[in-house]
């Protein structure tokens, strides 16, 4: 059991540092593209926080976290056999599981501004979809989400648990991309093959 804490503890650590590294990477790539005129990924970040999100943690997924990355032979048992590493790239998967309290503190946090406002008549689904998953932000600041309570919601607890969606989903991604790349590369080298041996086949008969 407690080896399955720390490998959960360190899966979680691995990727909030994933996470923060391919945030700082995207947000840099925004303002840069702003300073030279080009405003669109910035704004489109900002608009579709949540897709964002998803496709931060897809990329943050990419990075294949074996056991050489998590410390393959840095602890040693009382049987002195060297310790395999946390085989992170198993639980990779089930981090949106893992995550899924980040989502549910978002859920409590929404009820009680409800509860505190006295419009818990508008805590229906429709209004959840609305509040949460899906409010209007476009016209609200990076830094005036303390005047959009919901904005900051979808931001913290429902981003997070979005970028551990697409976390979640990198290695079938990687897979199929993987897959999808073999299979174009194996029918350009057929074409190119056959183009050779017709053109062979054409000085031939020209010889």
């Amino acid at each position: 059991m407690g080896r399955w804490i720390i490998r959960v503890y360190v899966s979680l650590m691995v990727f909030w540092i994933l996470m923060f590294c391919c945030g700082v990477f995207l947000i840099r790539v925004a303002r840069l593209l702003l300073k030279a005129g080009f405003p669109l990924l910035l704004q489109w970040v900002h608009v579709h926080s949540l897709i964002a999100m998803l496709l931060l943690g897809m990329a943050a997924g990419q990075i294949v976290v074996g056991s050489n990355f998590t410390g393959r032979g840095w602890f040693r048992s009382k049987s002195r056999l060297t310790y395999e590493g946390f085989k992170l790239e198993k639980i990779k998967p089930w981090t949106w599981i893992l995550v899924s309290p980040v989502f549910l503190l978002g859920v409590i946090g929404w009820v009680f501004e409800k509860s505190e406002l006295g419009v818990l008549s508008n805590i229906t689904p429709v209004g959840f979809y609305h509040d949460v998953l899906i409010p209007n932000c476009s016209l609200s600041s990076w830094k005036n989400y303390q005047l959009y309570p919901f904005c900051g919601v979808q931001l913290i607890f429902v981003g997070i648990w979005m970028a551990s969606i697409g976390y979640s989903l990198a290695p079938l991604v990687r897979r199929h991309g993987s897959r999808l790349l073999r299979i174009m590369r194996n029918a350009h080298e057929v074409s190119t093959s056959v183009e050779e041996s017709q053109k062979s086949l054409m000085k031939e008969k020209t010889e």
